[in-house]
């Protein structure tokens, strides 16, 4: 997946924060956000994007993670964002932290701009529908020197976060909340593994983090 770079009118933050810091400190959504912001800012600096990625949780646990697969503009990128709940599934997740890059994203799948904004989102998600999701936008600075490729790189200036809650979202992004959930009874049964050793094949980059159960409370 590539990006472009639009224009945009959106003040810079006064300070030197990252996103992770719109959270609590130590806490998973922190970290996550954190890593995928520092992830954007590398593939920024070699003219790409943050790929599209889903983070599957259990009783507070981080179960697995997983990127998506190359991807081809159109359906096929539609179906491969969307694909991530499979992952979510076969967890059997009562929440996942989805993270992807707006401009990317609506390249990829062929979705019209509703505004030039170039942003990173974090969305969080749980089993009974709800969720709350996170516009990290910035402006685009290049760095100096091409790279290796003869791509610009160019380096983000975080501006000011929008929170929102249960707000209408992409087309990709949203099957893959709601794939994720209610995919459990057909995918979970194929088990974890075999639906990772799935995913891997088809090149998604899969990392398994902690399958253990949850605790019984006593």
């Amino acid at each position: 997946m590539g990006r472009r770079k639009p224009n945009r009118t959106r003040r810079p933050r006064q300070d030197e924060q990252t996103p992770g810091d719109l959270f609590p400190p130590g806490t998973i959504v922190q970290m996550l956000t954190d890593s995928a912001a520092r992830a954007h800012t590398a593939a920024m600096s070699r003219g790409m994007a943050h790929q599209p990625a889903l983070t599957a949780l259990r009783a507070g646990r981080i179960v697995a993670m997983a990127h998506t697969r190359p991807l081809y503009t159109g359906e096929d990128a539609e179906k491969g964002i969307a694909d991530l709940s499979l992952l979510a599934a076969a967890a059997a997740a009562d929440c996942i932290v989805l993270s992807w890059e707006t401009c990317d994203v609506k390249i990829a799948c062929d979705i019209p701009f509703d505004a030039p904004d170039e942003a990173l989102n974090v969305l969080i998600a749980g089993e009974d529908g709800q969720y709350m999701h996170v516009e990290f936008p910035y402006t685009s600075h290049p760095v100096a020197t091409r790279n290796r490729t003869g791509l610009q790189g160019f380096r983000p200036q975080w501006l000011t976060p929008l929170q929102r809650t249960n707000n209408p979202l992409i087309r990709p992004i949203q099957r893959a909340v709601e794939q994720s959930f209610i995919q459990r009874e057909a995918v979970a049964p194929s088990g974890l593994d075999a639906t990772m050793v799935w995913m891997e094949g088809h090149g998604y980059t899969v990392n398994l983090i902690d399958s253990r159960p949850p605790a019984e409370a006593e």
